[in-house]
């Protein structure tokens, strides 16, 4: 039996492995550039392999899930990372261009599936209850300085040593730092140590009922916080592919757009420390209804005031209210369903925002090309934010018993 919780290291963790696997998955934009210089691949085409990853990521999410709850957090995801980390040193070796569309595409999508946000929340929720909101943002905080470290590194990488480097350098940051930690740090479960949940001896803790996907999908409350999760997907990943675009479109350099992400990142990553310290005050019900309101503006303000410095306003703005929603969301599932199938639960939520995610690059692009801008898609995405915040308005979070005898349900 350990003395030492082991709670706080699962955190750190999953805080590593946050870093590796966003700042990997983010960086391919990256690589297009110089893909195009060396072999004249359009950069239509190669953008279409960020399509392919997302969907394949998207469909892979209940399928992580179902493994999680089978096996454990801990072998699908340092098994994920390290299949992340063999597709980026494969990529290296790239000379057509369906390798890409496999290496990057494919590959390291499924290898995101398994070792992003929705596996190391099932593990954070494992190893805490009364805590879990804070602990989750703590941990997700990962993905903001995986962003804001391993995008710089890659242009650096790209810039001295040329992509294959990159390729490699990238992969070897999986296997070298991630895999390893994930594999003598981890354990899927406090009894397996002889622990409790927050480490709290003294409280007693039993174990969630087990509810299936299917009981699941036939809860409001499911439905209701998965599809107030699908307008943050919508609206996350029109910003992230189109908002550089965006910034050429109103007379800004080249550069302006990944700025803008770091600014927001950086926003973010501030955002889910503060959210993380307030949500046993305010609720994450309270929080998540606030920080939908807040993209909601955000997104008002990108619609009506198209301009250079209104950008960089919007950055910090948008910021604030992006990543954070994440642990939220999910916190507030753990809390409702439980962790023993928390796991395909949370998959298919994640599906959802997916596929509500590929939608929104594509009528970003789209609507840009008929209208000539991107206003009437960020009225759009104003829209479905409304409807985010009425939803989760509906939701009946679960709350938690403070004293001795604290039930986790």
């Amino acid at each position: 039996m350990s003395n030492s919780f082991l709670g706080s290291k699962i955190v750190m963790v999953t805080f590593v492995t946050l870093m590796g696997a966003f700042g990997l998955n983010l960086t391919a934009g990256q690589f297009f550039a110089p893909l195009n210089d060396t072999y004249g691949w359009d950069l239509t085409v190669l953008s279409l392999a960020v399509s392919l990853n997302m969907i394949t990521w998207g469909i892979f999410q209940p399928v992580m899930g179902r493994l999680i709850d089978r096996y454990g957090p801990k072998p699908v995801i340092s098994g994920s990372a390290a299949l992340m980390g063999i597709a980026f040193i494969l990529s290296a070796t790239i000379t057509q261009l369906w390798e890409f569309f496999l290496y990057y595409g494919v590959l390291t999508a499924i290898g995101f599936a398994g070792c992003a946000s929705m596996a190391n929340s099932v593990l954070v929720s494992r190893w805490y209850v009364k805590k879990r909101a804070k602990m989750l943002t703590r941990s997700s905080m990962g993905m903001n300085i995986g962003q804001l470290i391993l995008l710089p590194l890659t242009g650096f990488l790209i810039a001295s040593s040329g992509f294959r480097s990159a390729f490699v350098v990238l992969g070897l940051i999986m296997l070298v730092i991630v895999v390893p930690i994930v594999l003598i740090v981890v354990k899927n479960n406090p009894t397996d140590v002889n622990q409790m949940p927050d480490g709290d001896s003294t409280s007693l803790f039993t174990a969630a009922t087990s509810i299936s996907l299917s009981e699941a999908l036939r809860s409001r409350e499911f439905w209701i916080a998965t599809l107030g999760f699908a307008t943050c997907g919508f609206t996350l990943y029109l910003v992230t592919m189109h908002l550089p675009n965006f910034a050429v479109d109103l007379g800004g350099g080249k550069s302006l757009g990944g700025q803008l992400l770091g600014i927001a990142a950086l926003g973010s990553a501030v955002s889910m420390w503060i959210t993380g310290q307030l949500t046993l005050v305010m609720g994450k019900k309270n929080l998540l209804i606030i920080l939908y309101m807040v993209r909601l503006l955000a997104f008002i303000w990108l619609a009506v005031s198209p301009g250079i410095w209104q950008l960089y306003v919007f950055a910090v703005v948008y910021g604030i209210s992006s990543m954070p929603i994440i642990p939220l969301v999910t916190g507030i599932i753990g809390d409702k369903f439980g962790k023993n199938a928390m796991g395909s639960i949370l998959g298919f939520s994640w599906f959802i925002h997916q596929v509500f995610a590929a939608i929104a690059v594509f009528l970003g692009g789209y609507l840009r090309t008929m209208t000539g801008n991107y206003e009437l898609a960020f009225w759009l995405g104003a829209a479905l934010l409304v409807f985010g915040v009425v939803l989760t308005t509906l939701i009946k979070e679960q709350t938690l018993p403070v004293n001795s005898k604290t039930v986790v349900q």
